[in-house]
């Protein structure tokens, strides 16, 4: 090689005459290392911003990702996407400079020209986007400018309510809360087509996904809506009387209903006839009792499960067929009109916030199990947004209606805070960036004796001194910091590098488990 074309100072060649640096080089290696691939891993890690599902922190205006939920995006980022909405252009000026002398300071408004206003809200206040309305002459281009525009006005009302909290120096604050359009079309498209909506909540807290407003916006529609209250095998019957007393005061009529009960049971009932059907003979068992596919005689001789006789479920949660016979009931006695575009069906559309089991109560109406195959079954999973688009779905035994599955959305509220939200499993644990405010929640509702039961542990009991120190009578709960130390040496969870604990692995595991039901909390009704 020529001394003039090797790597040394002298005689190197110009920056136009090479065709390619080894700086070029590095910078391209470091940007494949840290981009993160489809599923959402990547080799180098990338820190949190590069784990699945935290995509969703922003906006992203490709076509696939147009359905993703945002629940929380950067100041900045968000007046950019307003403006965009709002067909706004701004540029920036340079050398805008504001000389004060020495007696300038800066002017802060008092709090005497607002002594007049008050603050008084409720979670009502705050409601959901509405569609404008439009009829066959509307264009498409004038209906999603209608669209947008409606949707900032709504976003900016919110902003509004927001500042005046400030101002009264109130402790409340705006939650997280669905702010990406496509998704509300989602759910307007839900409720249009819809002949009768049923709106799904969490029975460990009902009032939390309850929305009031959700139920006005149908009855403008002309949509009758009922409330269905999943996960009730959590729940005691009097713990159920309880709710259902509460929330028809309210003007609800709820139905107590368990998808994973009812699944369980599909479950069982497609494995028995699958199994008959491999089956050319009697299965023999083994030593144990058990055949070659895992079952036991006493499961086939178990007693027959227990049926609601009031037609509620409160004092037994409702099965399918009860499920489905009061649906047709409730949609016939509020005059529901069949679809004729579908045979002569009436329409049910579910909706609510994420991960209440919208997908799984679907399943199971439907009738399908993991072990069956020839039916639709609707994709569900652990962590909230699983379902993107709304679906209608036929029920195989049912020819008087179809169902339509809405995606989850979190609606606005005062109420509750982030840490409620990353407990009741709506806000996903991929984008929590503080585990210790839900960690001290968690550690609050559930007693020390049962977390040291569920976890083999025995989290540290202050003294008898350090109580009388700090004036109290019983052993307070353990804190975040002592729960998820102890935990963390007893399961070896320490970092590998420096061998300290490592928390946020271990408070995720806390927060999925509180979430799923292994630590079991149900609130009660504000009136008990």
């Amino acid at each position: 090689m020529p001394r003039s074309q090797g790597t040394s100072r002298k005689g190197k060649p110009g920056k136009n005459e090479r065709a390619a640096g080894m700086g070029k080089a590095l910078q391209k290696a470091q940007g494949q290392r840290y981009k993160p691939k489809s599923n959402g891993r990547s080799q180098g890690g990338g820190g949190m911003d590069m784990q699945a599902g935290v995509e969703s922190l922003g906006i992203d205006d490709q076509l696939e990702d147009k359905t993703k939920s945002v629940l929380e995006v950067q100041d900045l980022d968000d007046f950019l996407h307003q403006a965009e909405m709002a067909n706004r252009e701004f540029s920036s000026e340079k050398e805008g400079l504001v000389v004060l002398d020495a007696a300038g300071q800066l002017y802060k408004p008092t709090t005497v020209q607002w002594a007049d206003q008050k603050s008084d809200f409720t979670f009502k206040e705050l409601s959901v986007p509405r569609r404008p309305e439009w009829d066959e002459t509307t264009t498409p281009q004038e209906l999603e400018e209608n669209e947008r525009n409606s949707f900032l006005d709504w976003r900016r009302a919110i902003a509004h309510r927001e500042e005046e909290l400030m101002r009264a120096q109130t402790s409340a604050a705006v939650t997280p809360f669905e702010k990406n359009l496509e998704v509300w079309r989602q759910l307007w498209r839900v409720m249009e087509r819809s002949s009768c909506l049923m709106q799904l909540v969490d029975a460990r807290n009902p009032l939390f996904y309850l929305s009031d407003d959700l139920r006005d916006y149908a009855t403008s529609l002309g949509k009758p809506m009922m409330v269905l209250v999943n996960k009730s095998d959590y729940l005691s019957e009097n713990q159920r009387i309880a709710w259902r007393d509460y929330l028809q005061d309210k003007g609800w009529d709820p139905l107590f209903f368990s998808a994973f009960t009812e699944q369980e049971k599909l479950d069982k009932a497609a494995q028995r006839k699958r199994r008959q059907e491999a089956d050319a003979g009697p299965v023999l068992p083994n030593e144990d009792g058990e055949d070659m596919y895992g079952n036991s005689d006493e499961e086939d001789e178990e007693s027959e499960p227990l049926v609601s006789t009031d037609g509620r479920g409160v004092d037994v949660p409702l099965n399918r067929q009860q499920l489905m016979d009061t649906m047709l009931k409730f949609a016939r006695q509020n005059g529901c009109q069949p679809d004729p575009r579908h045979d002569n069906r009436i329409q049910f559309g579910l909706c609510g916030f994420p991960n209440v089991g919208k997908s799984s109560v679907i399943n199971v109406l439907v009738g399908s199990s993991k072990h069956t195959h020839g039916l639709v079954r609707v994709g569900v999973a652990a962590q909230p947004g699983k379902t993107k688009h709304f679906q209608t779905l036929m029920l195989p035994d049912s020819d008087e209606m179809m169902l339509c599955d809405c995606p989850g959305l979190v609606f606005p509220s005062f109420v509750s805070n982030t840490a409620d939200l990353i407990a009741a499993g709506v806000y996903p644990i991929a984008q929590m960036r503080d585990h210790w405010p839900v960690t001290n929640l968690i550690c609050q509702r559930i007693p020390r004796e049962i977390l040291n039961a569920q976890y083999g542990i025995h989290c540290p009991v202050p003294t008898e001194q350090e109580m009388r120190e700090k004036g109290l009578t019983k052993i307070p709960p353990p804190t975040g910091e002592e729960f998820l130390s102890t935990l963390c040496v007893a399961r070896g969870m320490l970092a590998a590098s420096s061998g300290i604990p490592d928390y946020t692995r271990a408070s995720r595991m806390i927060i999925k488990d509180y979430a799923s039901g292994k630590l079991l909390y149900c609130h009660a009704p504000p009136s008990a």
